[in-house]
C-alpha cells in the first residue's frame, strides 16, 4: 500500500503533460473516482509559480478584507503543501491556497474591473465593490452582485468569480483545478469552459497566458477542438497513467461515458440546430416552443463559427452518413455566411434541405412585423425597415441592442402572431418533415 504521496509514480510524467517553459497549454484529465486525477494535479505543483485549486472551496463571506502585500504568502503556502505531499503519511488532502475573497482582493484594480465587467457582460448582472456605510470611507467593503451581497448569492456565483480571479493572478504560470464544475449550473460550466478551455476573452483576462490542467466529470470541460488535450486517467497500484485521446471518435466515447454511459439516461434531442449566435438561439427556441411544442430540439449557439461546431459534431458521431442525426442536423446561417461553412456541410454529408440560409444578414430580419411595429411604435413597419449598425438595431429614432430587442420580441411572441413566410418555408415546414 502506498504510504507517502512521493511513492506514487506517473506515466507520462507531469512534465510531459505540462512541459516547462511553454505557455497556454490545456490538459483535461477524465476518469472514474479514485483513478488518480487529483494526484496528477497536485504533482504539478513543483514550485511557487504553480497554483493548485482543490475541491474544498465551498464557503461564504460578506466583508472583503483589505489585502496586505506579503512576499512570503506564496512561499508559506507552497511549503505547507510540500509538507503534506512529501513528509506526512499519504492522504488525499484538499487544502489550497485558493480562497474566493482573497483571490479577488489580490487582483489590481484594473484586473478586478475586467473580472466584474466579464461577469456582467455574460450574465447581465452588475458586480461592484461597495462600502457598507456609503458615508464612511473607512467602513467595511463588500461585493455587491445585482443589489445583493455576494454572501447571499448562489455558491456557483462565488465559485465562478473565485476561479476566474485565481486564473487572473499573473504570479502563477500554471494552474491546476480539481473538478471546476463543482457547484456550477450547466450554463456556468459552459461559460467557464469557454473561457478556460476555448480561450474566450483570453487577452482581456489572462494576457500572461498560464498553463491550465484540470480534472473533470463534466463533458462540458472537454477540449472539443483538440482531442489530444484530453486524457483518461487510471491507477494500478502506485502507478497512475494518463492515456491521451487519439481522435474525435475516441473523444465521442469519452463524452458518452461522462454523460452517463446509458442511452436510457439521456434525453436525446429530436433535432440538432447550429445557429450563429445567442439571439438566433433565443428566438428560434421560442418559435419552436410555440409552433412545434411536441419536439425537443437542441439549438447550439456557435458564436459565428458554425463550421467548427459542425465538424466536431460530425466527427463525434463517428460516421455521420450512418447516423440518424444525418437528416436531423440543421445549420442556420445568414446571407453573408462564414467562409468555409458550405465546405464543412459537404464534408459532414449534410443534405441540402438541412442547410437554411436566410435572405438577409441577421436574425432580426425574420422577426414578426406585428411585434416590430409595436416595439418601435411605427404602425405598418416591417423587418425590412430595420437598420443594423454593429450591435444596434434601429427603426426611426428608436434603437435597441440586439439582445435587448430579441428579449422584447420573444416576450411578445404568441401563437397567433404571424411569422414571416421565410420562417415557415425554410424552418418549420422542413423540420416537420424531418422529425415526423
Amino acid at each position: 500500500m502506498t504510504r507517502l504521496f512521493s511513492e506514487l509514480a506517473f506515466h507520462p510524467s507531469i512534465n510531459d503533460l505540462l512541459p516547462p517553459h511553454r505557455a497556454g497549454i490545456r490538459v483535461i484529465l477524465t476518469g472514474g473516482n479514485n483513478s488518480g486525477k487529483s494526484a496528477y494535479l497536485k504533482k504539478a505543483i513543483s514550485d511557487t509559480s504553480k497554483l493548485y485549486i482543490g475541491v474544498n472551496r465551498f464557503y461564504t463571506f460578506h466583508h472583503l478584507g483589505f489585502y496586505t502585500d506579503n512576499p512570503q504568502e506564496i512561499v508559506n503556502w507552497f511549503t505547507n503543501m510540500q509538507q503534506q505531499t512529501l513528509v506526512q503519511p499519504f492522504q488525499n488532502f484538499e487544502s489550497s491556497f485558493f480562497n474566493c475573497a482573497s483571490a479577488i482582493a489580490r487582483l489590481p484594480n484594473r484586473r478586478r474591473s475586467a473580472l466584474f465587467a466579464t461577469f456582467e457582460e455574460l450574465f447581465g448582472i452588475p458586480v461592484r465593490v461597495l462600502a457598507e456605510n456609503p458615508d464612511n470611507d473607512f467602513s467595511n467593503r463588500y461585493i455587491d452582485v445585482g443589489g445583493d451581497s455576494l454572501s447571499v448569492t448562489s455558491s456557483g456565483t462565488r465559485l465562478f468569480l473565485g476561479i476566474l480571479a485565481a486564473l487572473m493572478d499573473d504570479r502563477f504560470t500554471s494552474i491546476t483545478i480539481d473538478e471546476p464544475e463543482l457547484g456550477l449550473a450547466p450554463i456556468l460550466q459552459r461559460r467557464l469552459a469557454d473561457i478556460i478551455i476555448r480561450g474566450d476573452r483570453k487577452n482581456e483576462l489572462f494576457p500572461h497566458n498560464p498553463n491550465v490542467a484540470l480534472s473533470t466529470h463534466s463533458h462540458l470541460f472537454l477540449d472539443r477542438a483538440n482531442p489530444g488535450n484530453n486524457y483518461v486517467v487510471s491507477k494500478q497500484g502506485n502507478l497512475i497513467s494518463a492515456r491521451q485521446c487519439a481522435n474525435f471518435h475516441e473523444l465521442h466515447d469519452i463524452q458518452f461515458r461522462l454523460l452517463g454511459n446509458d442511452l436510457s439516461e439521456l434525453f436525446l434531442p429530436d433535432a440538432v440546430l447550429f445557429v450563429e449566435g445567442d439571439t438566433d438561439k433565443m428566438y428560434l427556441e421560442r418559435v419552436l416552443a410555440l409552433h412545434m411544442p411536441a419536439i425537443t430540439p437542441a439549438i447550439q449557439s456557435c458564436s459565428g463559427d458554425i463550421a467548427t461546431r459542425l465538424t466536431y459534431w460530425a466527427g463525434s458521431l463517428g460516421d455521420m452518413q450512418l447516423s440518424p442525426y444525418r437528416t436531423r442536423t440543421i445549420v442556420v446561417y445568414d446571407k453573408v455566411k462564414q467562409a468555409g461553412i458550405e465546405r464543412a456541410c459537404e464534408r459532414a454529408g449534410l443534405p441540402l434541405q438541412s442547410r437554411i440560409e436566410w435572405e438577409k444578414n441577421g436574425i432580426e430580419f425574420v422577426y414578426p412585423s406585428q411585434i416590430l411595429s409595436e416595439i418601435y411604435r411605427r404602425p405598418g413597419a416591417s423587418a425590412d425597415d430595420l437598420i443594423i449598425n454593429g450591435d444596434n438595431v434601429s427603426l426611426g429614432d428608436i434603437s435597441y441592442k440586439k439582445m435587448e430587442l430579441c428579449k422584447r420580441v420573444c416576450d411578445s411572441l404568441r401563437p397567433d402572431i404571424l411569422l414571416p413566410l421565410e420562417v415557415h418555408n425554410k424552418l418549420l415546414s422542413p423540420l416537420r418533415q424531418i422529425v415526423g
